[in-house]
């Protein structure tokens, strides 16, 4: 199989257009890859906001193509947790003393929306549960229900979603650039 810069080599300047096409047909592969890793095999898809926020983008730069592929590439505006599902880290509050993390009762639906934010818990009281948590419960006349777990910090473990998707799919999109280009190249 040629390389790909000796066929673009061979294809000539006056088809560029259609090489930065072929180009991007191969980084859409990628592309796709990176959502189907977010729909399940490396994370579980609870609203769908960083998929739908994965997109790509190519860019010649220095005489060469390069594709950028990631959360916010076409629009500017990453998911505000893309950086750490792939890098990892810690998450500790801004403004406040503790992180609010919402329970699954307090999840409404598919889209895993939060019924109430911590300051709007109807009848709210805390508890430390048997594992020492912090717990915010949402009284009334029936049984309480936990609403929020305080911490003041957590980890969040690195989920690489990118680099996998890159590593699983860079086969199959030197194959899709590989085709269109030796598409022009029969066409010359």
């Amino acid at each position: 199989m040629a390389s790909i810069s000796s066929l673009i080599g061979k294809i000539g300047t006056l088809k560029a257009p259609r090489i930065i096409t072929a180009f991007e047909r191969a980084a859409l592969v990628l592309e796709n890859r990176v959502k189907t890793n977010l729909t399940g095999p490396v994370l579980s898809t609870r609203s769908g906001r960083l998929r739908s926020s994965i997109s790509t983008r190519v860019r010649e730069k220095d005489g060469r193509l390069a594709a950028y592929i990631g959360s916010g590439q076409r629009t500017g505006k990453p998911a505000v947790y893309a950086d750490i599902l792939e890098t990892g880290g810690i998450v500790r509050p801004k403004n406040c003393q503790w992180l609010t993390i919402p329970t699954r009762q307090n999840m409404t639906g598919a889209k895993g929306n939060i019924r109430y934010r911590a300051r709007e818990v109807p009848n709210g009281f805390f508890a430390r549960s048997k594992a020492g948590n912090l717990i915010l419960y949402r009284g009334g006349n029936k049984r309480p229900e936990a609403m929020f777990i305080l911490k003041k910090q957590v980890k969040i473990p690195a989920r690489r979603y990118l680099a996998l998707s890159q590593a699983q799919g860079e086969q199959d999109a030197f194959n899709c650039l590989s085709a269109g280009l030796g598409a022009l190249l029969e066409e010359k």
